[in-house]
């Protein structure tokens, strides 16, 4: 049932004449390249505000405002259907809603404000407000719980576990919680090293002798800590035309690294998040203890802390009573059930409920498995070989939030989003999972600190405006050097920088704007995600060297414009195949660009970047550098995204 305030309006901010979105009323849009309609609400005080934008025929990203300006969240999730946003104000005045398409595309929308009314004050109202867009018999749900001080203070459903047959989620809904997973894959492993049987500092190939022999050590505390220069499976199949819900065999890990022509950095010298370590790690337990990776998960771990209502899915297609169906957008509207993950045990695969994660929470607190051992070793920080931390264990992220101590980890598959986070100080935790593809988990932290506020620390808003006080801020000029396309050193990711009416924006390879705020006169803060940079000027003015600060430091150097002529990307036609992967893909020119074609991808282009390197237009090839043999013959080209790199297509005869 929606509740309606006919006093709030939205107001289109356009040069013709403004445009009142009512309460209820829908109003349609249409987005080009480069347009950006803004909506704007007059809120009376603290209130909660929820809408709803229908993506017809444009993929929309939204942002949302505060009275002062800035970001309060954007929304990027799935291309097509409705993508909600939803806003809590703390002081009245007027917000924004700015819509823009995703990447330059062009099409229609309808938005449409459903819910604005004061912000509740009870936790567990407030809940109910934020889990809005989940709620009602015609929508995939989410289950949520809430653990403070060792105890079970919210356990609730919203929405629906199966449409099909009209099932309602709720806290004892089977849940597949995706990455979340890999934390009781660490404690797996470190069952087996307190029996002597396993050891971390050990190479892999003591325990799967057929994986392949790179002449260094790859030790099980690499694969657990991501730092193991091993493909990513899931960034390294999709090149092939392979999506990820497509069936793989049980051994496919194996077969990749088996394949693999070398390692894409020194074990231990370089933090890459990787599935495919945690399902050879599933896959060595196996070897070690003698049992399936289910029968011993169920055995060693959940059946111990009462863990009745969990397992772990093995095989796509496998049938486990009381569990969730993920879903995604249908393209003429509803939805179509989907598969997650198929064989991915190890680095997925749990599937819990919300009453059980209760139980596993409360095993850092007790230890009753795994013991001190164990839990201070998934619990601690890796170090990489040249001494900087990471803010990842043995399986679970770590960090401090609001002045306390954080253990977490997101979790994502082909329709199910988790998040979990748990806090040893306070005995607290927070658990949402979804088989919505709305759902996002920005909304965590809302939830989050409406239980929590009285053990959270302020915000440190005042001490961020004290910075920026003591700071000389960059001058026009500076902010104009800056301006401009940034690659990353040794990553295949770009960021555009770019200026307008004052303010600095950024913008990464396939990933919304946002805007960034001066802390210096040379550095930058990301608004909305946590993130930094520091652009390192010379003595004349120029810029050509920067640093991004997101969980480590990662060099950028500003890329010069290059032109290339329609000539020399003809040189680059031809055929390419890639033994690794078994797939080949032909390159040709199509109305003066170089497009990729591939048996099951749609054509994309590779666009010009400098001398032989290309952006791609897919996520999955997003850079490629092509080389030449001594005659300037192409030979063929390194293709790789974000953490899958220097896959080599050879140029066929």
């Amino acid at each position: 049932m929606k509740r309606f305030l006919p006093a709030l309006f939205f107001f289109v901010a356009t040069t013709v004449a403004a445009q009142d979105l009512e309460i209820g009323k829908s109003q349609s849009g249409t987005l080009t390249a480069d347009s950006e309609d803004t909506y704007t609400i007059e809120v009376p005080g603290s209130y909660f505000v929820y809408g709803v934008v229908n993506q017809l025929t444009v993929d929309t990203v939204a942002k949302i405002y505060d009275t002062a300006g800035k970001v309060m969240s954007t929304i990027d999730g799935s291309a097509r259907g409705p993508a909600s946003f939803q806003f809590s104000s703390d002081e009245p005045g007027t917000y924004t809603v700015e819509i823009s398409s995703f990447e330059g595309a062009e099409g229609e929308y309808e938005i449409e404000l459903v819910t604005a009314e004061p912000k509740a004050e009870d936790p567990s109202d407030l809940v109910d407000q934020v889990m809005t867009p989940f709620t009602g018999n015609d929508v995939p749900g989410v289950s949520v719980m809430v653990l403070k001080e060792g105890d079970i203070v919210f356990a609730k459903g919203y929405g629906m576990s199966n449409l099909t047959y009209d099932i309602p989620m709720d806290e004892n809904t089977g849940m597949s919680i995706a990455s979340v997973s890999k934390q009781f894959t660490g404690m797996a492993v470190m069952l087996m090293v307190a029996e002597d049987k396993m050891d971390l500092d050990e190479d892999i190939r003591t325990y799967i002798p057929e994986l392949q022999d790179f002449g260094t050590p790859i030790t099980l505390r690499n694969m657990l800590n991501h730092t193991s220069g091993y493909r990513e499976i899931f960034n390294f199949l999709p090149m092939s035309g392979r999506i990820n819900a497509d069936r793989t065999r049980n051994e496919e890990p194996i077969y990749i690294v088996q394949r693999q022509a070398a390692l894409q950095n020194e074990p231990g010298s370089l933090y890459s998040y990787n599935n495919t370590t945690f399902m050879l790690l599933a896959r060595a337990v196996e070897r070690v203890s003698g049992q399936d990776w289910k029968t011993y998960m169920e055995e060693r771990i959940f059946k111990p802390l009462g863990m009745n209502n969990t397992t772990v899915k093995v095989d796509q297609g496998q049938v486990i009573q009381g569990s969730s169906q993920g879903y995604q957008f249908a393209e003429e509207g509803g939805y179509n059930y989907v598969h997650d993950l198929p064989e991915a045990y190890g680095a997925s695969g749990v599937n819990t409920t919300a009453l059980d994660i209760a139980k596993w929470m409360l095993n850092y607190r007790d230890r009753k498995v795994g013991g001190d051992a164990a839990i201070d070793a998934i619990t601690t920080r890796g170090v990489l070989t040249t001494g900087d931390t990471t803010g990842y264990g043995l399986g679970l992220s770590v960090s401090t939030w609001r002045g306390l101590t954080r253990w977490s980890h997101t979790g994502g598959e082909t329709a199910h989003r988790t998040y979990f986070a748990y806090l040893p100080d306070i005995e607290s935790g927070l658990f949402i999972s979804s088989a919505n593809p709305a759902y996002g988990n920005g909304v965590a932290p809302t939830i989050a600190e409406a239980w929590f506020e009285e053990f959270l620390e302020p915000e440190e808003e005042a001490q961020a405006d004290e910075i920026e006080a003591d700071h000389t801020m960059p001058t026009t000029e500076q902010m104009e050097a800056i301006a401009g396309k940034w690659q990353f050193i040794g990553a295949p990711l770009q960021i555009v920088y770019s200026v307008e009416d004052g303010n600095m924006y950024a913008q990464a390879t396939n990933q919304p704007r946002f805007e960034v705020k001066p802390t210096s006169d040379s550095t930058f803060t990301f608004v909305g995600v946590p993130a930094s940079v520091t652009f390192h000027f010379e003595e004349d003015g120029t810029v050509t060297r920067a640093t991004h600060h997101q969980g480590q430091n990662a060099p950028m150097e500003k890329v010069v414009a290059d032109t290339i002529t329609v000539e020399t990307l003809a040189e680059y036609e031809g055929r390419y195949y890639c033994e690794e992967l078994e797939t080949m893909y032909t390159l040709n020119l199509v109305d003066g660009k170089l497009m990729a074609h591939n048996r099951w991808v749609d054509a994309f282009p590779f666009t010009h970047v400098k001398n032989e390197a290309f952006a791609g237009g897919e996520w999955f090839l997003s850079s490629i550098t092509f080389d030449r043999d001594p005659s300037g013959t192409v030979t063929g080209f390194m293709g790789g995204n974000t953490r899958t790199r220097n896959v080599w297509f050879e140029q066929m005869k």
